[in-house]
């Protein structure tokens, strides 16, 4: 769809913009979460304050800044994957309504084209989380919710425009309806349109400053899309709802100079229908993912399409302090690789999850799931887990947890079918990941956490450069460290601060040595990641008047397995944002001046190409009451 055609939706739809709705919060018709059967994990809740402060950041800006997952981005509009604790980007699940929309063809997501304005309900949960969700949760996982409000009624418009220095421009809608009958009958529409265009043109030739040399790889990225929530709420409480989600993602990498041009175009459409009668779940999904890739200046495009159905049944079951949920999901794929291999296979998963809170102070989890893959053996995966207060009163508490978790990862279609290079007989990677930790309140407001893990992995897969990038089962991996992150909040009348802080100590290297060349490999730290990272965000505000300030910094990383040759330099960054918000009649707005890198710092991320340097961008955020 074209730049016309998205601002013309948003026209449309921005005509309602001063109907009227109570604000309140939103009520989940929702079974009970896999979170809940993650004890001694991890999990980190986003607060709708948070949300609605960050609307106008994608998800890999939004988890950079709040959390300490590293996310590899390769500039503005780019594609942006996120490493937690030391694994690659393929070890994160990511759930958009409790199903998996990693791309199955390269077992990842681009947290680039998922923007925050379009989910209401956004949990981060750290560690292997297989035995609860399936595949790909070998580092962590990211759960993204739509959620309806059943109370108030009306319509409420909110609108946003972004415009940045570097003539990046953003705009969204979000269009919320509620209809309550006579008869008990409740309906809840979210519509939320958007339109985003990227430039990342920093000039021609390589930028030489502070004795680096960094290149300089003009793109443009143009992504619309648009999110459309529906649910059903009957007079006996049964409930439907459907979710639509379709991403259109288009980026040329050299636009003006044809020989060097690189262009990748995706479109994604997503669909859940979910029915929910007392205690019982069932979910439809269908999910079509296209990508499109060409080089040079007349391309013929090399072309994947991915297409998912995928059915689930849940049933909790709850006896006193008891709780269980027993689940089966099963799903049909039919794939098109490179324009011509044709393959369709069925995956199944059978899982149960038990959870006993044996008193205020103590509860267990442990949980099973057993995946199968046409011509594959996934291993059992069982999980179990402990959290325990070791003293607990209104403001003072000392929680202890652990956790102990098998995972593993289906080898995507890239990795058994890709032309040449892809290995039919590839083996899922499986490992187990031990943590503890500590999470101490006080009586000030302020919460302590710190947490290690142990996480090792076998069968990582491996493009081997010796077999020209074909894949083997090359790699067994130890991914270890320590995370440590602090909080504190303050509260009165016109003034509210909130202070939150998080340092990441890792180290991920190669284990067993795998040829006669990969001696030098063995405890070295991973490429890419760093073994310091450090974050936090302080904001603040006064009346009507807000601040947010977000340091960043990362050590050094290097680039080659073997650390020989050039490394990234450590680096710091600092974001900030001031904003206003205010009120008049029955509209409010909210102005905000931001600014990203402050510092002006020359750094590369993935690859050996220059970030943005000092951006500045004025966002406004306006609608009804």
């Amino acid at each position: 769809m074209s730049k016309t055609h998205w601002l013309g939706l948003l026209m449309i739809l921005s005509g309602t913009i001063f109907a009227q709705e109570k604000t309140l919060e939103p009520v989940s018709i929702q079974g009970i979460r896999p979170e809940r059967f993650m004890s001694g994990q991890k999990n980190h809740y986003i607060d709708s304050v948070t949300f609605h402060q960050n609307s106008h950041q994608n998800l890999g800006e939004f988890l950079l800044s709040q959390t300490p997952i590293i996310v590899k981005n390769y500039g503005a509009g780019q594609l942006a994957s996120v490493s937690f604790r030391g694994t690659s980007a393929s070890h994160t699940a990511v759930l958009w309504n409790g199903i998996n929309i990693n791309y199955p063809s390269l077992g990842q997501a681009d947290f680039s084209t998922i923007p925050m304005v379009g989910f209401d309900d956004l949990s981060v949960q750290f560690g292997s989380g297989s035995s609860t969700v399936g595949t790909d949760a070998v580092g962590g996982s990211i759960m993204l919710r739509s959620l309806p409000n059943f109370q108030g009624s009306g319509t409420r418009v909110k609108l946003g425009l972004r415009g940045e220095s570097t003539n990046n421009l953003q705009a969204h809608l979000t269009l919320k309806h509620h209809l309550h009958t006579k008869k008990g009958l409740q309906f809840y529409s979210k519509t939320t349109p958007y339109w985003n265009k990227w430039n990342h043109d920093l000039g021609e030739g390589p930028i030489v400053r502070e004795n680096q040399s960094l290149n300089v790889e003009p793109i443009r990225t143009l992504q619309g899309g648009v999110i459309q929530d529906l649910f059903l709420l009957m007079p006996n409480k049964d409930s439907w709802s459907l979710n639509f989600w379709y991403n259109d993602h288009d980026l040329t990498i050299q636009p003006q100079v044809a020989q060097l041009r690189e262009t990748t175009a995706a479109k994604a459409l997503r669909t859940v229908l979910s029915y929910h009668r007392k205690q019982t779940l069932a979910r439809m999904a269908y999910i079509s993912d296209r990508t499109q890739y060409g080089k040079g200046p007349s391309p013929i495009p090399s072309e994947s399409k991915v297409k998912r159905l995928i059915t689930r049944l849940e049933q909790d079951l709850n006896f006193n302090k008891t709780s269980l949920k027993i689940g089966a999901e099963a799903t049909y794929i039919d794939a098109v690789l490179d324009g011509s291999i044709h393959k369709n296979e069925w995956r199944s998963d059978f899982y149960a999850l038990f959870r006993q809170d044996w008193t205020t102070f103590w509860n267990s989890t442990v949980n099973f799931r057993q995946a199968l893959v046409s011509g594959y053996n996934p291993p059992f995966t069982p999980s179990i887990g402990n959290e325990l207060y070791i003293f607990k009163t209104k403001d003072h508490s000392l929680l202890w947890n652990t956790s102990i978790a098998r995972s593993y990862r289906v080898p995507t279609l890239n990795e058994r079918y890709w032309d040449v290079l892809g290995n039919p007989d590839i083996k899922p990677e499986n490992g187990w990941n031990k943590e503890t930790g500590l999470k101490w309140k006080t009586p000030f407001s302020i919460e302590v956490g710190a947490t290690y893990f142990h996480n090792r992995i076998k069968d990582w897969t491996y493009w081997n450069p010796t077999k020209n990038y074909r894949v083997e089962n090359l790699q067994e991996v130890l991914a270890k460290g320590w995370e440590i992150e602090m909080a504190y909040i303050y509260n009165n009348k016109e003034f509210q601060s909130k202070v939150r802080m998080h340092y990441s100590w890792l180290h991920t290297s190669q284990q067993k040595e795998y040829g006669p060349y990969t001696k030098d490999l063995i405890g070295k730290q991973l490429v890419y990641i760093p073994r310091h990272s450090l974050g936090g965000n302080f904001w603040a505000k006064y009346k009507s008047w807000s601040l947010d300030v977000q340091p960043q910094y990362q050590s050094r990383r290097y680039i080659t397995f073997d650390h020989s040759g050039k490394s990234f330099d450590p680096y710091f960054l600092l974001n900030a944002r001031l904003g206003y918000s205010g009120q008049i009649r029955k509209c409010y707005y909210q102005m905000a001046l931001q600014s990203n890198n402050l510092t002006d710092t020359l750094y590369p991320n993935v690859k050996q190409n220059a970030m943005p340097f000092r951006t500045w961008a004025l966002q406004l955020t306006i609608g009804n009451i």
